[in-house]
């Protein structure tokens, strides 16, 4: 379930959280199964050659705290700026008989002058295999949302949208990137949901009383909370950031987060190699009686 980085970033990179969110936004696996027309995509771009500046200016409007106007900026950013495409529309409404029936994320014209519609979604949802009101094996964090209500949303509403309203739409597809989280104690699924891709990226979830756990399997630790929209890449610093956190101020900072509130937490576990720290592990700790205390408190 731990991910870890084979090779020690050059500090350019180190520098540029956009930079390295953008290249985790294009190049991350598919949270969805894809056909081999969906993966059809012109070749990875040069990071090293990304204008910081303009990417970072770009990204101005799009990096307040929901984290899918943040996904959703970076790849706008790809398709316009590095790609080069035309963009016909974006968050393109659409009206039947004067009522808003729905939004379509952007129309473009592909390298080939293909009519594209594309849904874009960055998930996060966890396995959770033991009955709870919520019905579902893949539960978002807030208990709201899972994986088969969010592609029934996307296949059966958003991207028929353009089959009647924009008849020039030839191609559509969803473009979703995220993760599943697996608490250790659970068997992996033998069966996955139709559209979930096995290729998935993986984390682990814990309960807040079994946070100790977090400590098993490695050395020493350093901890980092995830706030949004920093969600995206795995986490990367200089060890003196003062955001990086003991285990034992982990500790504190969740139990006072949870004393007052029930949100779950993302945070990821680092380890320190000389002045540079790169995550092993990307953890949700959640409530006790998640999810079934979150269903009823929502």
């Amino acid at each position: 379930m731990n991910h870890q980085r084979k090779n020690q970033p050059s500090q350019n990179v180190l520098q540029s959280q956009q930079v390295r969110d953008l290249k985790w936004a294009i190049t991350s696996p598919s949270l969805i199964r894809q056909s081999s027309e969906d993966e059809n995509f012109s070749e990875v771009p040069d990071f090293q050659a990304i204008d910081v500046p303009h990417l970072e200016r770009y990204l101005t409007p799009y990096s307040h705290f929901r984290i899918g106007q943040y996904y959703e900026g970076l790849i706008l950013y790809w398709l316009e700026h590095i790609r080069r495409l035309k963009i016909i529309a974006r968050h393109q409404q659409v009206f039947e008989e004067n009522q808003t029936v729905g939004e379509i994320d952007v129309l473009f014209e592909d390298e080939a002058g293909v009519m594209t519609h594309w849904e874009i979604a960055v998930k996060f949802y966890l396995h959770c295999p033991e009955d709870n009101p919520v019905g579902s094996q893949f539960i978002g964090p807030n208990v709201k949302d899972s994986f088969e209500r969010k592609m029934r949303r996307l296949f059966e509403h958003q991207l028929p949208l353009s089959q009647t309203h924009f008849p020039d739409v030839t191609r559509r597809q969803a473009f979703v990137k995220g993760m599943i989280f697996y608490h250790p104690d659970h068997s992996s699924p033998t069966q996955l949901p139709e559209k979930l891709s096995p290729t998935h990226v993986r984390g682990t979830w814990l309960h807040l009383s079994e946070l100790s756990r977090l400590t098993e399997q490695h050395g020493e630790l350093l901890f980092l909370i995830r706030e949004k929209p920093d969600w995206l890449s795995e986490a990367l610093c200089n060890k003196a950031d003062e955001r990086l956190l003991s285990f034992a101020d982990l500790q504190s900072q969740l139990k006072t987060h949870f004393q007052e509130q029930t949100r779950p937490i993302l945070i990821s576990a680092l380890t320190c190699q000389q002045s540079i720290c790169h995550e092993v592990n990307r953890v949700f700790i959640v409530t006790n009686s998640w999810p079934h205390m979150e269903l009823e408190i929502k």
